[in-house]
């Protein structure tokens, strides 16, 4: 059976998720609506009850309307803004929804990886240390008068780093919401004017072991330097694989007993 799929956002994440959609290229998935800036009330409606599952690839604020109104029609959610999740009001909108982090609202890894042995390592570890240190472009984070060489110019946790960079920090929350939550892992950002890619490196310290993570990105030109290549293909793949272990099923949806 052949998973539906609405995808909100036009952007670079939402264009080439619905181009391999639409092109018949995510075994077990086809796509049923393309939601943007313009698309009507009546339309989102549509959409939603067309759908199987929602990949929202727009913007936090959009993602603030668009996540309970696809969970109360029953759809799971590809949260790609999950900066969203940093809002402690989103949090206890979908905690009263009985929503489940993983079923219902689903996180893709993004731009980093690495996810799973890190997620392993601070299950096994009670206090292990998370750090996250991302170095873009001055533009792509805001900073309008660039600094001569690279200038930190955050430093808290991931909650903190996603409400003051909502466009550029979603791999932080990712990071945070696998290993030691939102207010535990600590962010550093980093503007760095002669940056052509996004750099992360991430960091875990725990009994189990010490992970050290590098990662290169590719920036699409697309997006002014904020999102990278690789992420709209994270968000496919993840696609295709829930299609290969929910085998398709329609209408599923897990909530807290």
């Amino acid at each position: 059976m052949t998973w539906r799929i609405a995808v909100a956002g036009a952007g670079t994440i939402g264009a080439r998720v619905a181009s391999e959609l639409d092109g018949g290229r995510v075994p077990g998935c086809e796509l049923v609506a393309v939601l943007d800036s313009s698309s009507s009330d009546a339309m989102t409606g549509e959409a939603l009850r067309a759908a199987d599952l929602l990949v929202e690839a727009s913007t936090t604020a959009a993602a603030r309307v668009l996540l309970p109104r696809a969970l109360d029609a029953g759809l799971p959610v590809v949260v790609c803004s999950c900066g969203v999740l940093a809002d402690r009001s989103v949090e206890q909108d979908l905690r009263r929804r009985g929503a489940v982090l993983g079923a219902d609202v689903l996180v893709p890894a993004g731009a980093i990886g690495g996810l799973d042995i890190l997620a392993a390592a601070y299950r096994a570890a009670a206090g292990a240390t998370v750090r996250h240190t991302t170095t873009k472009a001055p533009a792509a984070l805001g900073v309008r008068t660039a600094p001569p060489g690279p200038d930190v110019v955050f430093r808290g946790s991931a909650r903190e780093a996603a409400l003051a960079f909502p466009r550029t920090s979603n791999s932080s929350v990712a990071l945070a919401l696998a290993t030691a939550g939102l207010d535990a892992v600590e962010v550093v950002v980093v503007a760095d004017p002669g940056a052509t890619s996004t750099r992360h490196r991430i960091e875990l310290w725990s009994s189990v072991g010490r992970y050290d993570f590098a990662i290169d990105n590719s920036v699409s030109p697309s997006s002014g330097g904020r999102t990278s290549e690789i992420t709209a293909w994270s968000v496919v793949d993840l696609l295709e694989k829930l299609a290969r272990c929910r085998g398709g099923a329609r209408g599923r949806r897990s909530v807290v007993p």
